[in-house]
């Protein structure tokens, strides 16, 4: 049985997402300030613009950053400010049109030199640092000459994004160029991620003491967001971090606009703009990005590395462990604790629209299925699993007859379906149906999703609930729990779920499924005893897979492991295959996307693609399946008769 020390244990996945912790130096101990830092929601533009000239004054000055209530708890960092004017998390906006001449002045009030960078024209080679010392100021003039989403920074260290520590890991602000006379009525979100080791008096071990903030806050204290159903909303995210991070927007699908860093953006044409439900953002990356939100109700947009939204990741426990959100997403006093969650997660709630139809029910025959959460002790060394098994008929599964992954849910387009998700284990939990357009109340994120007066509870030990939804779309989804991810998911919960058009069949002679998942409640972690950081299909050593020349065949990769960038990629002892791709997030792609490739894919938790190949000569080629971790690589052998 899965008991409290596990979710000790989960609590030291310091390298979680492929990077080690960063520091601002050796010996660095800043004395705290008590200058509040403000969280900066990124509508308002800094300076003076005037005549085509924007004037600003920045300074840099130690404060205190507090990522849940204002009150709370604070950390120590460095933040920009405009002169005379608060520090601010992120820095002040820069946003101004095409053409305008920036002139800009900086300060270092901090008692050592600041490195400054992305404070110059987009059109230049290279990002030279505009090296500030101690208590001086230096002022640049450029002008605006390139249309995208961009960043200033600013670090103690000469370097990349890599130089960035911990105590100057706030030195980042929006930098955005607009078409003249476009409009500027999008959102604004920069990602913060304070990062630091700390020695451990007690155990003689360096700790990792890590927070991840959106313009400054911290769920459930990020900002609420607010949309109309039918409207259309336009994001700008920025990445100015040393983590990637896969954003998953539950309910909808999005499209990507453009995608650049801090010194270029590519547009990309109508035709190309990705359609996903979830989107990799790398280190230093940006992207622009609008959706419909077509139902109305309570939805989450959020990074789907489990780690950067557990409660590990908040200052006051309590906040999230000792009460959780409210029907309207405001803490309870009762002490109920709907969702374990914080750090990267925003919430959103859209209205309905006078006279719009809700997503119900079709009449017709509604298909019944009963899915049973459960464990069996000792699955990994001496700690337990958690897994799902799918009820047949009356009889009640044996109690430790889970399967991993979950049983592949097979369901027609367009059908209804009615499924009750039991809970036999023995702490709460809740099933997400992850890229499943569908109604807000049996979304699976207990505490929030639903509308006002009918929010979905937490599924209590010995409890059930039942989601019904009518699938939109035939592809390839997951499902997942979404109730402490990091411990629940890395333990076998999770599953594929896969839409047919109706009247079909899932041809498995035909389809290859790959899902990539977790090795156990502490996976990764050596010193308890596990040795590799995931699962493909339940296991380190999968059979293989026998192709016949000329038949075409679908692969059907998710990945859904909790905390680990996954690399897909088909070949032979000397080169790559080539593959076609033809869905992404289980939405088939246009034509103009479906084009003959390299087999290799860089994916992030809670993505799927789907590929079509064609063996064209028999042979031995084989699926790779690893991480960037040096070493971690599971191949299934790929016989082609």
């Amino acid at each position: 049985m899965v008991n409290l020390a596990i979710h000790v244990l989960v609590a030291a996945l310091a390298f979680l997402a492929g990077r080690a912790p960063r520091d601002a130096g050796p010996g660095l101990r800043p004395a705290p300030s008590d200058e509040r830092i403000v969280a900066n929601d990124n509508r308002r533009a800094a300076g003076q613009l005037d005549r085509g000239v924007l004037t600003l004054r920045l300074e840099i000055r130690p404060g205190t950053l507090h990522p849940e209530e204002d009150d709370g708890p604070g950390i120590p960092a460095l933040a920009f400010a405009e002169d005379g004017g608060p520090l601010q998390a992120p820095g002040p906006m820069l946003r101004m049109p095409l053409g305008t001449e920036v002139r800009v002045r900086v300060r270092n009030a901090y008692d050592s030199a600041a490195y400054v960078y992305g404070l110059g024209s987009r059109a230049s080679a290279s990002d030279t640092a505009l090296r500030i010392p101690a208590g001086e100021a230096r002022e640049v003039r450029f002008r605006a000459d390139r249309v995208g989403t961009y960043y200033y920074w600013a670090s103690l260290k000469p370097g990349g994004l890599e130089s960035h520590g911990w105590y100057d890991s706030q030195l980042t602000g929006a930098f955005v160029v607009d078409p003249v006379g476009a409009r500027t009525d999008d959102r604004v979100f920069v990602i913060g991620l304070w990062q630091r080791t700390a020695d451990s008096v007690a155990s003689g071990q360096n700790s990792l003491e890590e927070y991840i903030v959106i313009n400054g806050k911290s769920w459930p204290h990020t900002e609420r967001l607010a949309h109309t159903q039918g409207e259309t909303v336009r994001w700008r995210w920025i990445n100015p971090t040393v983590s990637a991070h896969p954003m998953h927007l539950h309910g909808f699908y999005f499209h990507v606009e453009t995608r650049g860093d801090s010194r270029r953006e590519h547009a990309y044409a109508a035709a190309a703009r990705p359609f996903v439900v979830t989107q990799l953002m790398l280190p230093g990356e940006t992207m622009r990005l609008s959706w419909v939100p077509e139902r109305p109700g309570n939805w989450l947009f959020h990074c789907h590395f489990a780690f950067h939204v557990s409660h590990h990741l908040a200052l006051r426990r309590d906040s999230v462990l000792g009460a959780g959100a409210h029907q309207d997403g405001a803490h309870s006093r009762s002490g109920a604790v709907p969702h374990r969650m914080a750090g990267m997660v925003m919430g959103i709630t859209v209205s309905p629209r006078d006279g719009a139809s809700s997503m119900a029910l079709a009449p017709g025959t509604v298909r019944e299925l009963r899915l049973v959460a459960q464990s069996r002790p000792r699955q990994y060394g001496g700690l337990g699993a958690m897994g799902y098994v799918l009820q047949e008929g009356a009889t009640e599964p044996a109690a430790d007859s889970i399967v991993i992954p979950g049983p592949t849910l097979v369901l027609q387009r367009g059908q209804p379906v009615r499924v009750r998700v039991v809970n036999r284990l023995a702490e709460p939990t809740a099933v997400h149906w992850h890229g499943i357009e569908l109604e807000s109340f049996p979304d699976g994120v207990p505490g929030w999703s639903g509308t006002p007066g009918r929010i979905m509870p937490p599924i209590a030990p010995g409890d059930s609930f039942v989601a019904e939804f009518v699938p939109p779309r035939a592809g390839t989804f997951i499902y997942h729990t979404h109730s402490d991810e990091q411990l629940q998911l890395g333990s076998g919960l999770y599953g594929a779920l896969i839409v047919v058009p109706p009247g079909a069949a899932y041809d498995t002679t035909t389809n290859r499924l790959v899902v990539v998942g977790g090795a156990g409640p502490a996976d990764s972690l050596p010193q308890f005893g596990f040795e590799s950081p995931g699962l493909v299909n339940g296991s380190s050593t999968p059979p293989p897979m026998a192709l016949e020349v000329g038949r075409t065949y679908r692969f059907r990769l998710i990945n859904i492991n909790p905390d680990w960038r996954v690399i897909f990629s088909l070949m032979s002892d000397t080169a790559l295959a080539r593959w076609r791709p033809v869905a992404k997030d289980g939405a088939d792609l246009p034509p103009s996307q479906r084009r003959l490739q390299p087999s290799y894919l860089l994916t992030g938790p809670g993505e799927t693609a789907d590929f079509e190949f064609t063996p064209t000569a028999p042979g031995v080629l084989r699926l790779e399946v690893k991480t960037q971790i040096p070493g971690w690589i599971i191949p299934i052998e790929v016989k082609v008769r």
